[in-house]
């Protein structure tokens, strides 16, 4: 029950991460929306806002991802752990006599060569999970970079200057934040053995 628990933390944590990104493509369209108000001279900063745009759709598409290979990790342990009660079932059913023996060996080898299978298979999505969460993390780290240009660029924004500083703080709090809740689902997961 515990594990479910985690499981159930860990996808309210995507899906929070996947709103603030949502949240992020939304502000950056309404900033790119200003810096045109603004003119030529806020034309790095509607470039910035595209790219916090790219970055906010590459967040919740990653996100996206990572919930498809718990749901792939939950089921696939799930299935291993019903086999290996078949196994532990089938080698007691097997110690009864030799003809019990006889009769289950065949189906008591299938199934220990199925939980095996599945150890392989969970190992491999473990590595695939860690891979993607280091990715994640390293998005984050351009995100931060993305959003801390949208305030440089924000000074050169002429008589927009004060709403372009706002929003690109505003996005840069947002963005720090999903930085922050990107850590957080790590360890998250490290703490549920994902």
């Amino acid at each position: 029950m515990n594990e479910l628990k985690a499981i159930a933390a860990i996808n309210e944590e995507i899906k929070s991460i996947v709103y603030a990104a949502e949240n992020i493509s939304l502000t950056a369209t309404n900033a790119m929306l200003v810096a045109r108000q603004a003119g030529i001279n806020a034309v790095g900063f509607s470039v910035v806002a595209r790219e916090l745009r790219m970055f906010s759709e590459k967040m919740a598409a990653a996100m996206q991802e990572l919930a498809k290979l718990i749901y792939r990790q939950v089921v696939v342990t799930a299935s291993k752990r019903h086999r290996a009660r078949s196994v532990v079932l089938l080698a007691r059913t097997g110690a009864c006599g030799e003809l019990a023996q006889a009769r289950i060996a065949p189906a008591y080898v299938r199934s220990q060569a199925d939980v095996d299978e599945m150890e392989r298979l969970i190992a491999g999505m473990l590595r695939e999970l860690q891979i993607t969460m280091r990715r994640t993390a390293k998005q984050c780290a351009t995100g931060l970079v993305i959003a801390r240009s949208a305030g440089i660029e924000a000074a050169h924004g002429g008589a927009m200057t004060p709403v372009l500083r706002q929003i690109a703080q505003g996005v840069e709090d947002v963005v720090g934040n999903i930085a922050e809740r990107v850590r957080k689902l790590e360890s998250r997961l490290t703490e549920a053995g994902l």
